[in-house]
């Protein structure tokens, strides 16, 4: 028996890294998972994985910021699977750039896809959830502090952190639970990292990160399942970042 047996799951952004690695395990519990992203040979690789131990799955392509998408992704998992039980928001963007070289457009860009493309999953997939279901949010440690050219990237994850509680209050009656998940170093594409990744910044990351290691998707996909899975807790934040925020003063330890 899986601890996802008979849900329904949407994972986005699930091409690669977090959301990968989170669309694979909340499969291998039981869950009939849809999982979304831009790339279509991406996905089907993603698909490839997940079938070898589950059939219950679809991938669909899909752009975060556009409602219409949204709507379409909503329809399609509840025709094939049935209402929706659980919603992983974890498709974003990040880029660094010093606020007097960031244009409006750019500022936009991220701000469309990290905080428009989280409230739409929440607003389209809520109307159909399941009472008792769970909504994970992915927003960052930068959502809870600042790192220097990262204006944009830290206004839209700490809007995901503040959407993420009021959210959950909307629907507590409804004895749906909504958290933020705060990844510190994933090593992951997105961040110069993956198999492919360089040794030197590896290192960096470790050495500036307390328990001395970077996380890795695996660590985030299991930090998921349990906020998938649990019973009180709602409109919190779980940081899963090897310690740095509680080290007050990233990089100090980097010497």
């Amino acid at each position: 028996m899986g601890r996802l047996d008979n849900k329904v799951a949407i994972v986005t952004g699930a091409t690669s890294g977090i959301g990968r690695e989170t669309a694979i395990l909340l499969a291998r519990e039981g869950a009939a998972v849809v999982f979304t992203g831009r790339n279509k040979d991406a996905g089907k690789e993603t698909g490839d994985m997940i079938s070898q131990f589950s059939p219950k799955s679809m991938f669909i392509q899909h752009e975060v910021s556009d409602e219409d998408n949204w709507i379409e992704v909503v329809q399609k998992t509840k025709k094939k699977f049935g209402p929706i039980d659980i919603l992983v928001n974890n498709a974003g963007q990040f880029f660094l750039k010093p606020i007097l070289e960031t244009s409006l457009d750019d500022f936009n860009k991220i701000c469309s896809v990290n905080i428009d493309g989280t409230w739409l999953g929440m607003k389209h997939c809520l109307k159909d959830m399941n009472d008792g279901g769970a909504i994970v949010n992915i927003s960052s440690l930068m959502g809870q502090m600042g790192l220097p050219d990262a204006a944009g990237y830290c206004a839209s994850k700490g809007a995901v952190t503040s959407m993420t509680k009021a959210a959950a209050l909307e629907v507590a009656g409804r004895n749906i639970k909504i958290n933020a998940l705060h990844p510190g170093v994933v090593w992951t594409p997105m961040v110069g990292g993956g198999d492919e990744g360089n040794e030197d910044l590896k290192k960096f990351f470790e050495l500036e990160t307390p328990l001395r290691e970077v996380g890795f998707p695996k660590n985030m996909a299991d930090a998921i399942l349990f906020l998938c899975t649990t019973e009180y807790l709602t409109g919190s934040d779980l940081n899963v970042d090897g310690g740095r925020l509680a080290d007050g003063a990233m990089g100090s330890n980097a010497t």
